[in-house]
């Protein structure tokens, strides 16, 4: 939708300030070192690791990757980028994450598959002096330089305002709906349910059901609105809250 463009658009250019801003200081403690060392590592390309969580979710592959490339070579034109995508296996993010510093990463932008997991990719780029930029998701109980996403929890009350507002306006505002939240290892989706709680829980709406959706995969939230109309019958519930663009289209499947 036009408003999550704009936010991607407005995440990506904060990110890529900030990269170019770590750049900047890490040439500069490099060239004021003296010595020979100084002058090889200025001639080197700056290099930038961004590693991203998923490909079912397509803003990854569709809006967050070009976006930040291209705004990285507006601002950088010299810099390159290391991209990998974990496709949900965090242990595959920490193999690409050690690939990316061996192969010279001076700046890594990581956007984590497992928000606590992550930690230990934070501890070895901190080790080699390479900081790292916590996008989109927080890493938790870690040292980043930076932490760059948006208002998660209010994005979850501005869903479920929307929702209540839709089923009070069609008479249903003491229906019965059906939750489907994110990945129960993304900071995110933890604040996206509380604020969308927050919300319902007050609202004078009933949940029937609710999820927690593994990877926030499409085909998963598809299992559990079966498990739900199910549970429920076709016509038990006046609505779904779902947490993310994935999960509504896995739900609304026929």
């Amino acid at each position: 939708m036009p408003t999550a463009r704009r936010m991607g658009r407005a995440a990506s250019l904060a990110v890529t300030v900030a990269v170019v801003a770590l750049l900047a200081a890490s040439c500069s403690t490099s060239n004021s070192g003296g010595g020979g060392g100084g002058s090889a590592s200025s001639a080197k390309a700056k290099r930038i690791a961004l590693l991203l969580p998923e490909s079912k979710t397509t803003r990854y592959e569709a809006q967050d990757r070009p976006l930040f490339e291209a705004k990285v070579k507006a601002l950088c034109p010299d810099c390159q980028i290391q991209y990998s995508n974990a496709n949900q296996d965090a242990a595959a993010q920490q193999n690409q994450a050690d690939a990316a510093l061996t192969n010279g990463a001076q700046v890594m932008v990581l956007d984590p598959v497992d928000s606590t997991s992550a930690a230990s990719i934070v501890a070895k780029a901190k080790a080699r002096n390479v900081p790292v930029i916590s996008y989109d998701r927080l890493i938790l109980d870690a040292d980043v330089s930076y932490y760059i996403s948006f208002d998660n929890l209010e994005v979850g009350k501005l869903q479920a305002r929307s929702l209540v507002g839709k089923l009070k306006a069609e008479g249903k505002g003491s229906g019965t709906i059906v939750m489907v939240n994110g990945a129960p290892t993304d900071n995110n989706a933890k604040l996206f349910k509380q604020g969308a709680h927050s919300v319902i829980d007050a609202s004078g709406l009933k949940i029937g059901k609710e999820y927690d959706t593994p990877d926030w995969s499409p085909d998963q939230a598809q299992t559990e609105m079966e498990q739900a109309i199910t549970a429920l019958g076709q016509n038990g519930f006046a609505g779904v809250y779902a947490a993310n663009d994935g999960t509504a289209g896995g739900r609304s499947r026929p």
